[in-house]
């Protein structure tokens, strides 16, 4: 079992493969906690974070987004707090079937979320809000996407930051529309799919025209719910 985060009121000893950044962003998560119960809700000790977060940044979004692994439920998904821009502060669910995505604009909504899993004995990710928050620096999002996008290796990571877009940016839609991962114009359509407008409608049909069936169902979703927004005068 994990030990209680709250009992380590500061960082253990770090070393030099963690960023300044994450340090003392690391201070201040355990000031935070300090002295409170989570007990159930699997929260990392100060020790377990840093041994998790060094463990994990061989993969893309921790080593982008210098993340520290803040939780182990024993099912291969965890809570990140980020700490490198343009989504420093944010919590991120990094899941192992791919629906990895920012579920906290910052670390309260995550305290506030594991604080409530452990008085009902379930577990974190059932507070999970069902849109994620849209970052504030949507420019620098675009260029995190694009920039994972460009690489073999991390090209499937891109789709974890598609839900923080705002989606107001056309020509970055339309890329992810029309990009021949499918995955990526399936992501773009899911994220249409919930938060429809008439201004998408041509970026959801682009995804409905993609080649893999996959992604081109979550378009005609994705078209479908820009109908019926309209036709309920959401604009």
């Amino acid at each position: 079992m994990s030990s209680d985060p709250s009992s380590h009121p500061h960082s253990p000893e770090l070393p030099e493969a963690l960023s300044e950044a994450a340090r003392q962003a690391l201070d201040a998560y355990l000031a935070r906690i300090q002295g409170q119960d989570f007990s159930g809700a699997s929260l990392l000790s100060g020790d377990d974070i840093v041994r998790w977060s060094l463990d994990l940044r061989s993969l893309p979004i921790p080593r982008r987004l210098d993340g520290l692994v803040l939780d182990d439920p024993r099912t291969s998904n965890h809570h990140l707090l980020l700490t490198a821009p343009p989504l420093a502060g944010a919590v991120l669910y990094l899941s192992h079937d791919g629906d990895s995505r920012v579920v906290f604009a910052d670390v309260e909504g995550f305290v506030e979320a594991a604080r409530r899993a452990a008085d009902d004995d379930r577990e974190i990710e059932d507070f999970h809000p069902s849109t994620s928050p849209s970052a504030d620096d949507q420019a620098g999002v675009g260029v995190l996407i694009r920039s994972l996008l460009a690489s073999a290796d991390d090209e499937d990571a891109a789709v974890a930051f598609i839900p923080s877009l705002d989606l107001r940016d056309p020509e970055l839609l339309r890329e992810l529309a029309s990009h021949e991962n499918f995955f990526v114009a399936e992501a773009l359509a899911v994220e249409i799919a919930k938060r429809p407008a008439a201004a998408l409608r041509e970026i959801a049909s682009m995804c409905a025209a993609h080649a893999h069936p996959q992604a081109a169902n979550a378009g005609q979703r994705a078209v479908a719910a820009v109908e019926r927004s309209t036709r309920n005068g959401h604009l």
